[in-house]
């Protein structure tokens, strides 16, 4: 099968990666190609080497998925590894869910490479030591561990970044989406925490509320009926309640989960109706693809980012029925974690995993047709809504930055990029100060870029003197040169030639 430009671009830098580190992380966002590109490395790494190959996944409809593409792009052969198996036959490429694979990692032979599949579950330190000699591949869509205290960069050496979401609805490749809230939801602050993440049981009977049941049947009716549509719930009784209001309703909906034993008959039905609701407990969230989904509704609140993605990436895939697809978040996702389609730096984040959830994105409602949208959106993209302009002054805003700015942990950046060059602190303090403008300023002005450029001059002096290194010209000139390109990105309507700051080393 021939790979698109950006897959190839993707699988080539993950083969120069490997040269340099035995372990590397390779992050695509869903919808980019992620089995295609690591069926191309199962085969040019089979033929190159003569070793074969072991993929792990985690749950048995992507083991099947895998063993499918894998014949279709490349015609290999890859066996399917199952519980219950006493001999494994000799193939090219094995393909296991992690469990199974525990059990028989002597029987494996010949292994050369190890691919994980959906690797920020964060289910694979056992192959990682058991296997210290094999190259070995975490493939993701989003390379932030689902456990907090081991970030994927405890054991992996580096990470090669493919193609993100926004280039690939800019390319067709995915749908944009079409965000909304509902009239009636779970205010977050009210639920409780357990590890790290909501207590599921406390959630569910906060979201059982009759109020807020039929409040996702009314989101539903108002902003995508007769779509096909995945309902993404807190749990199995909390997923049935809901299934039972939709076929109340009047709609063609049915519950799946886990346990479900009709699960397959359940996902051909899904498959072939073109108005169905599925209402689902953990069961659709990654390698689920239905490119003809049109609506997801989170019926939830999660603190994973990579979740709430994982969760709207199910409706991305681009399919004749539709131009866009409908997120209804009923669970303040979108506020924590961004819109499904906001871009993200991934090396950064690998580098540097948020230790307090992940961060805060401004949004706001459009009083006209409930969509979500930025907060500094003047015009409602989607019904054309023009805001009210803010009676804030720009000296207002200034000095509301300028108290933000002085804030900047300076010293928490060191920590965390001890092990990087000076000019990578300065690239996280640039982009820090920049985005802070970005949320208080209204415009750019060269005056305000002079106090940022001062600012950030005096946060590298910091650096360096707490980095025991000696300010120069050097350092002056990197962070002259980042900043500008931070604001840039961020103020496209503003050019800053030159700096008017007389700057002292």
């Amino acid at each position: 099968m021939q790979l698109r430009d950006y897959q190839e671009r993707f699988v080539n830098n993950i083969a120069i990666e490997l040269t340099k580190h035995r372990k590397v992380v390779a992050q695509l966002a869903t919808g980019g190609g992620k089995t295609i590109c690591f069926s191309a490395i199962c085969d040019r790494y089979i033929k190159k080497s003569g070793k074969s190959v072991l993929i792990l996944v985690h749950r048995k409809e992507l083991l099947k998925q895998a063993v499918h593409s894998i014949w279709k792009a490349n015609e290999i052969y890859a066996q399917a590894v199952i519980a219950g198996m006493k001999v494994i036959p000799t193939a090219p490429v094995y393909v296991a869910m992690v469990e199974t694979a525990y059990k028989r990692l002597d029987k494996f032979q010949n292994i050369g490479l190890v691919i994980i599949d959906e690797c920020h579950l964060g289910n694979f330190t056992k192959v990682i030591d058991y296997f210290t000699n094999q190259y070995i591949i975490g493939f993701t869509a989003t390379p932030l561990s689902s456990k907090k205290d081991k970030p994927l960069k405890n054991y992996f050496d580096s990470i090669v970044c493919g193609i993100d979401i926004p280039q690939l609805i800019e390319s067709e490749h995915l749908c944009r989406e079409i965000c909304y809230g509902a009239a009636e939801i779970v205010n977050r602050a009210e639920l409780k925490m357990r590890m790290g993440e909501f207590d599921e049981q406390q959630m569910a009977i906060q979201f059982s509320n009759p109020k807020y049941i039929q409040s996702t049947v009314n989101a539903y009716r108002q902003h995508s009926e007769h779509r096909k549509t995945i309902v993404f719930n807190c749990n199995v009784e909390h997923s049935k309640l809901v299934t039972e209001a939709f076929i109340k309703a009047g709609y063609n909906c049915k519950h799946l989960d886990a346990e479900s034993n009709d699960r397959d008959k359940i996902l051909e039905w899904f498959a072939q109706t073109p108005e169905a609701i599925l209402c689902n407990v953990g069961i659709a969230t990654t390698g689920f693809d239905q490119p003809d989904i049109e609506t997801v509704i989170v019926n939830k609140a999660t603190t994973s980012m990579p979740l709430w993605l994982q969760m709207c990436g199910r409706g991305g895939r681009p399919h004749p029925v539709k131009l866009a697809f409908t997120i209804i978040d009923l669970g303040g996702n979108t506020v924590t974690h961004g819109f499904w389609s906001s871009p993200r730096d991934w090396f950064d984040i690998f580098y540097n995993p948020p230790k307090k959830g992940n961060g805060v994105a401004p949004v706001k409602d459009c009083p006209k047709c409930e969509a979500l949208v930025h907060a500094r959106c003047m015009e409602c993209p989607e019904c054309g809504y023009e805001f009210p302009k803010p009676e804030v002054s720009e000296d207002e805003h200034i000095q509301e930055f300028m108290v933000l700015s002085k804030e900047l942990d300076v010293m928490e950046l060191i920590e965390r990029n001890t092990q990087y060059k000076e000019y990578y602190s300065f690239y996280l303090i640039s982009r820090e100060l920049a985005k802070q403008a970005q949320n208080t300023i209204p415009k750019m002005t060269d005056e305000n870029f002079d106090f940022l450029l001062n600012r950030n001059i005096e946060l590298g002096r910091v650096w360096c003197k707490a980095a025991k290194k000696r300010f120069t010209q050097w350092h002056t000139d990197q962070i002259t040169i980042t900043l500008q390109n931070e604001i840039s990105k961020l103020f496209p309507k503003w050019a800053k030639k030159s700096s008017s700051v007389a700057i002292q080393v």
